[in-house]
């Protein structure tokens, strides 16, 4: 390669819409990552605790009507929900922040500023996805002194990511104007890869919004009124000395709660790996490997895709070994997301003539 044709390489490496795609993709993957983290060694802990809370402090306390430890059991039990979710909180949003990156590098060629402009614009969302989503999650581990500059830090990497989705989205007025646009996008969806993934995205949507409507329904005629009843019985079984209908009670509340809690998950990360399937379907022509192998990665990482909230519903039936499955399966399309990446490092940006300079 010449030495023009290398500098102009490295120019287009550092493009709007490399910035984002790499940057929504490692976005999408540390929140994978954590949500990994978390199921395995975080969530299943928590759990337990606050149910040795209940049946060890709780229940008692109520029996010898004792204010001060049933206030403290209530403060132990806040603080385990609290951090759980905090943590929760962090996963969600540093891949929604992905989401974000992602959709935007695809309405790139279509942004009439210039790729000066564009490429500051992609770093704010890049850095304040980071900014927000790192202090929130430290801020809890934090003194109470200390938390104020963290929590500061998390707005201004809020502002980053307003102040970048508003300069793209003045930079897309008239994009309807832009007769290269829809083009571009059949252009993306060209390979065997995209056109998995997206199909793939389109179905796992559909389920999930399907399984939403349905478990709605069921939250609210059934386990819901469960859960309140189970509270109520448990606190007078409790207050009359009955220890035994007072635990029984707290169990199946305990149990019906964290079913509730991975139903809920399931629903959720089906949509999301839904939306992620079919964003990545859009950038492949970014990730520089053989076409045969971003197929298999495509397929892998749909089969996790697939199957990992399949699992997670499992596991609210019949326990952890179908949890396990589901780590298992999340763990397949976080290695298939993380050779895409390692694809997106490799590319050299020759692919990007669709990308307005």
């Amino acid at each position: 390669m010449t030495g023009s044709g290398t500098k102009n390489a490295l120019g287009r490496q550092l493009s709007a819409a490399r910035i984002l795609i790499f940057g929504g993709v490692s976005l999408i993957l540390a929140g994978m990552l954590l949500g990994e983290i978390f199921a395995i060694f975080v969530s299943h802990v928590a759990t337990a605790q606050v149910r040795r809370e209940w049946l060890a402090n709780m229940i008692p306390a109520i029996e010898r009507q004792d204010r001060l430890a049933l206030s403290s059991g209530y403060n132990r039990i806040e603080d385990l929900s609290a951090r759980r979710g905090r943590i929760m909180d962090t996963h969600s949003h540093i891949i929604a922040f992905g989401f974000l990156a992602l959709g935007l590098a695809l309405l790139q060629p279509a942004n009439k500023y210039p790729e000066h402009a564009r490429r500051w614009l992609a770093l704010c969302i890049i850095a304040g996805g980071v900014m927000q989503s790192l202090f929130i999650f430290v801020s809890y581990w934090l003194v109470p002194g200390s938390r104020e500059w963290a929590l500061s830090a998390s707005a201004v990497g809020g502002a980053l990511i307003l102040a970048g989705v508003l300069g793209n989205s003045l930079g897309l007025r008239g994009a309807h104007s832009h007769r290269d646009f829809a083009h571009e996008t059949s252009r993306r969806l060209a390979s065997p890869s995209s056109r998995i993934l997206v199909r793939t995205g389109a179905v796992l949507i559909f389920v999930g919004m399907w399984f939403g409507f349905y478990y709605a329904w069921i939250f609210v005629t059934d386990h819901e009124p469960h859960q309140l009843a189970l509270l109520k019985s448990a606190t007078h079984s409790a207050m009359a000395g009955d220890s035994s209908a007072a635990r029984d009670a707290i169990l199946n509340y305990r149990g019906l709660l964290s079913r509730t809690a991975i139903v809920t998950a399931a629903h959720s990360h089906v949509i999301e790996m839904g939306i992620m399937a079919i964003l990545l379907g859009f950038v492949q022509d970014f990730v520089f490997l053989s076409n045969p192998w971003k197929r298999r990665w495509a397929i892998v990482f749909s089969i996790g895709a697939a199957i990992m909230p399949v699992c997670t519903y499992c596991a609210s039936l019949y326990g952890l070994l179908f949890a396990g499955f589901a780590d298992a399966f999340g763990l397949m399309s976080v290695i298939a997301l993380f050779a895409m990446l390692s694809g997106l490092i490799r590319n050299g940006g020759v692919l990007e003539g669709g990308c307005p300079s």
